[in-house]
Parts: C-alpha cells; structure tokens; sequence
C-alpha cells in the first residue's frame, strides 16, 4: 500500500486543490489523494464513479481521488486532525504513511522527498514567524495551561514554530494526531472560541498552536524544514504555500501590485500546474493569468510596501 495524501477544501478553494493535485502528479506520486469537501462536488471531479460511504471516485493516470462529503460546520483549518484519523480508520487503514496539505499549496520537488521527509518521524515546516524559544513567554503560558490540564509536557526543548498547512507521518506516530485533535477541543473549551485571537492570547490560532503544544508533548521525532520550505523565505525546493487572502487562482495580480503587493513566490508556482493533469482555466485564461503576473511582478520591482 502507498502513501495516502489528503486535503479539505469549499468554495472556489477546490482551485487550489486541483494545482496541488496537478503538483503531485508532476512530481511522480501516484496512489490515493483523498479529498474532504463541503459543497458543491468541483467540475474536475468528473468523471467519478460512485463509491462507499457516499463518496466519488475518479481515477486519473495513476492517482485515485476520493471525494468525501462533509456535514461538519467546524472550520476545515480545525478538523484536520479529525479528518486525518477518519481516513486511517476509514478509507486507508493500511496505508503506511499518511500526509496532509491546504489546498492553497503545491509540491515542486519529486514524491521520493516527501517520502523521506516523514520516515520515522513527523514531516513538518517551520512557519512564517518561526522562532519561538523554550521561555518565550507565549511557551511559558502553554506550559502552564498544560499543567492546569494535567498534561505533562516532555522533557524536549522546543526552539521552532510550525505550520499547520502541512504535515506526513508514518503510521506509528498515529497517536500524535489524537493529541492534536484533542488538544483542539480543549482550546474551544476554554476559549469558547476557535476564532484567530490576539497574537499575545494562549491560541492565536487554534489549530496551529495546539500542533505546536502537542509537539511539546511528544517524543516522536521532528523532521523539519526551515520556513523557505513553503517558499515563506527564498531558496525553497519543496513545497509552496499561497498564505494570506491573496490567492492566486483569482488572479488580480495588477490591482494588487498597484496596492504595493507583488505576486508572490506561491502564485508563480501555482501557475505552473495550472494545466495538467487537470485543465484549471481555459488556455486564453491562463495566458491573461500569465501575462498580468508577468507585468505585476516588474511592477513590484520598483514599487511595494515596506
């Protein structure tokens, strides 16, 4: 059994998974690339054959996708680890590693490094703002909380922040996903909230601060890289993540470079698996796509914000 590679998108977030989707077939995966969906099924899911459970199927040059519909009203950002345990328990219970990625990411380096990446231990990125010290006050507070919750944090001393918008594991650190998920509840709880809070709150954002407490809580190895790793900082050969509202499969690169934001490394990469396996746009689309990301990013040379 392969790798399992998983997602959750809605709206026109299914854009974005299709380049991720295109990015893995480019970069020679190829096994099942399991899709968590509210809404409406995308167009590329056809043609689909039905499967269990309510699910669609499409196979698609050696990649099979599997749809699977959603009730839940939690935000995606906080059910990836719920997610995650369903597809072991569910869909792939044999699979011997298993990955995640937001939809506003692609792959740029060939599938044997993503397998490396998660071997014997938990594949991750380090985040935008990615240092973060063992007495930083924000870590002294989440080992406090820990305390009050009677979580014993180990005896590992944590200098990095990671990123939520990835993660590959092998099946042995499975319990690590029950920590998070569980550690996501008990942020709701007690902020009564999973909303973004204040940048000095114990969760600014839930999901990834609750990753990063459960790696206080866990001796499983960390296989990171550094924040060029999702093309946060130049250099990167890994992945590439479109953060932030500006995405690039709704284009508008002049307006914004006008505004003083430049296309970013993400939206170029973006662009480059936009046509294949899976048509994203139409071929006169994609060239006015291509040819404002061109002009913007000459703009952005002499013009942006500081």
């Amino acid at each position: 059994m392969t790798s399992v590679v998983c997602t959750l998108f809605e709206g026109d977030y299914h854009l974005g998974a299709a380049g991720l989707l295109n990015s893995l077939h480019a970069s020679g995966f190829r096994g099942r690339f399991i899709c968590g969906y509210r809404g409406a099924l995308p167009f590329w899911a056809e043609p689909f054959q039905p499967g269990p459970n309510n699910t669609k199927i499409r196979m698609l040059d050696g990649i099979e996708i599997i749809f699977v519909p959603l009730s839940t009203t939690i935000h995606f950002t906080n059910y990836k680890p719920t997610f995650l345990l369903e597809v072991w328990k569910i869909i792939a219970p044999e699979a011997p590693k298993i990955y995640y990625l937001d939809p506003d990411i692609v792959i740029k380096c060939p599938w044997d490094v993503m397998e490396r990446w998660a071997e014997g231990g938990i594949g991750l990125c380090e985040d935008v703002n990615f240092y973060l010290p063992p007495r930083h006050p924000i870590r002294l507070a989440w080992h406090d909380w820990l305390r009050s919750q009677n979580i014993v944090p180990n005896i590992q001393q944590h200098e990095r922040y990671y990123s939520g918008g990835f993660i590959g594991m092998p099946i042995a650190a499975r319990s690590f996903l029950e920590l998070w998920e569980r550690l996501i509840a008990l942020a709701a709880h007690i902020t009564g909230s999973l909303k973004h809070g204040d940048p000095t709150s114990l969760f600014h954002s839930a999901d990834q601060d609750a990753l990063n407490i459960a790696l206080m809580c866990t001796d499983i190895s960390i296989n990171a890289a550094g924040p060029e790793g999702m093309d946060f900082f130049p250099g990167g050969c890994l992945l590439s993540h479109a953060i932030g509202s500006r995405k690039p499969w709704r284009g508008r690169f002049l307006t914004q470079a006008l505004l003083g934001y430049p296309p970013s490394m993400a939206s170029k990469a973006f662009l480059n698996y936009a046509t294949k396996p899976i048509p994203i746009f139409s071929s006169h689309s994609l060239m006015r796509l291509k040819a404002t990301l061109k002009l913007a990013a000459f703009i952005g040379r002499f013009y942006r914000r500081s």
